[in-house]
């Protein structure tokens, strides 16, 4: 049996649906329960409806590349499991990165059509157990992590931005290099390179439009997906 049977299959369906109808059902607690709060702290209901606005108009662009990965995973994972993880903790970089190294971990490409229904489900597996690492560490650890910090900020404030900046560089440099040293991929080192002048010039604009600084990572992400799309074309042309 074809693996993608299993994944566009009604019994994946129910499945994904039951957890993001649980994440759906929290959001709208959140949000009444904050309309309460606003109410007994005295928010006027002009401010009210002013932030949701701003907040749904603001949330649209930012979403536009999980839309962007949702479409590219759907042939390799089918239509519902990317679905569900990008609608709940995962990302477009996490969920794609992920699932890649999984597939190649079993020997396997991530575009393959025909992977064992064993190699399918540890591939699911791995995408959604990798991502509770971050959860799981900030129930057990994020409030002393933040002590540890704020007593470094005391002692000496100019030592955490550094350390901050050094970890996610790592991060950064951890997650690029794979596309980076693939010569073979030139559509992934064409979308690097794009996505990161696309987010310095744009990271230059804020500067003095400081609306769109929320945008500059969303918009970057699809000057890059695009840019690759260019240098697919021109490649098999």
């Amino acid at each position: 049996m074809n693996h993608l049977t299993i994944a566009n299959s009604s019994a994946m369906l129910i499945l994904c649906a039951i957890a993001i109808i649980i994440v759906v059902l929290q959001a709208v607690l959140f949000f009444i329960l904050g309309l309460k709060r606003a109410k007994e702290l005295g928010i006027k209901d002009e401010e009210v409806k002013e932030t949701i606005r701003s907040s749904a108009i603001f949330s649209i662009l930012p979403s536009l590349p999980i839309i962007v990965s949702y479409l590219v995973l759907i042939p390799a994972l089918g239509r519902f499991f990317p679905w569900l993880r990008l609608s709940v903790v995962g990302s477009p970089v996490y969920e794609t990165m992920v699932a890649n190294m999984a597939a190649e971990a079993y020997g396997f490409e991530i575009m393959d059509k025909n992977i064992p229904l064993d190699v399918f489900l540890g591939i699911l597996f791995l995408v959604s157990i990798a991502i509770l690492g971050g959860n799981i560490f900030n129930i057990f650890f994020l409030k002393s992590y933040d002590k540890k910090v704020e007593s470094l900020k005391n002692k000496n404030s100019a030592v955490v931005p550094i350390i901050t900046t050094g970890m996610f560089l790592a991060v950064y440099g951890i997650q690029s290099a794979p596309f980076f040293t693939n010569i073979k991929n030139l559509p992934g080192i064409v979308a690097l390179f794009s996505a990161g002048i696309a987010a310095l010039l744009l990271g230059k604009i804020t500067e003095k439009f400081k609306g769109i600084k929320e945008f500059v990572f969303p918009v970057s992400m699809v000057i890059g997906m695009f840019a690759a799309c260019i240098a697919s074309v021109m490649l098999r042309g």
